[in-house]
């Protein structure tokens, strides 16, 4: 163990010196990489909730119009895979007046999450979901079916652009790049186009020209990004 300790001791400082060295030349630079995609896939939470004088009254109020709204999906031709409605909470509920509290019932809740790989779908789920009474449309997100392949293409693109950034600041100053002495790199995760609405249903918006006209979602686009940090030894010609 000792020996391991000084073993690590010797190497930091090694590398200490190497960074503190004066004489030594470095270039630092950014690679930034930016992919965007438009979404094929929206993702809906929803929620259903009763309150009634005992818990299994409650329970049997959210489970009949949740079974209703699944019958609507079958019907709809969504794999069952693609829908997960697990949860379920029931607990007491109180009102408080004139500093006391009374018990009010229990309030069963359950959610759900519903997958689409059609988007066309979308507003017609919305419907059906309203019409068997569940009023909790917590969240809508978008999602591409190739997620992966565009993060890794941002990040191939990172790493291409502080190539050439350090490569053409080198050039400016007459000099040229060397090994590379660090690489600093934090993973990151796709982002929604910054246009967004604050109304609970997030990256879309939703246009109505009438009171019958069904609602048109249109996503923005989905931006993958990637950023590399990277320090170059720099030689300097005589």
């Amino acid at each position: 163990m000792r020996n391991i300790l000084l073993f690590c001791l010797l190497t930091f400082s090694l590398a200490a010196l190497a960074d503190d060295d004066t004489n030594r030349r470095l270039l630092s630079t950014n690679g930034h990489g930016e992919v965007r995609a438009s979404a094929d896939t929206a993702i809906i939470d929803l929620s259903v909730r009763a309150t009634r004088k005992s818990g299994e009254e409650a329970k049997r109020d959210v489970d009949d119009r949740l079974n209703r709204f699944l019958d609507q999906l079958k019907e709809m031709k969504i794999d069952q895979k693609d829908v997960v409605a697990s949860s379920l909470r029931v607990y007491p509920r109180y009102e408080h007046t004139d500093g006391s509290r009374h018990f009010s019932g229990y309030e069963a809740v359950r959610t759900l999450s519903v997958t689409l790989h059609r988007l066309e779908q979308l507003t017609h789920v919305i419907d059906q979901a309203l019409s068997q009474r569940l009023e909790g449309i917590d969240n809508l997100r978008y999602e591409n079916s190739n997620a992966d392949e565009h993060q890794l293409n941002a990040h191939q693109l990172a790493i291409a652009d502080s190539k050439l950034k350090a490569s053409a600041l080198a050039k400016a100053y007459g000099a040229e790049l060397g090994q590379i002495v660090r690489i600093d790199y934090h993973s990151n995760t796709p982002l929604y186009s910054p246009k967004t609405q604050d109304a609970g249903i997030e990256s879309a918006q939703l246009l109505r020209s009438s009171a019958s006209r069904p609602g048109t979602y249109l996503p923005d686009q989905l931006v993958y990004q990637d950023n590399i940090q990277v320090v170059f030894d720099l030689i300097i010609n005589p």
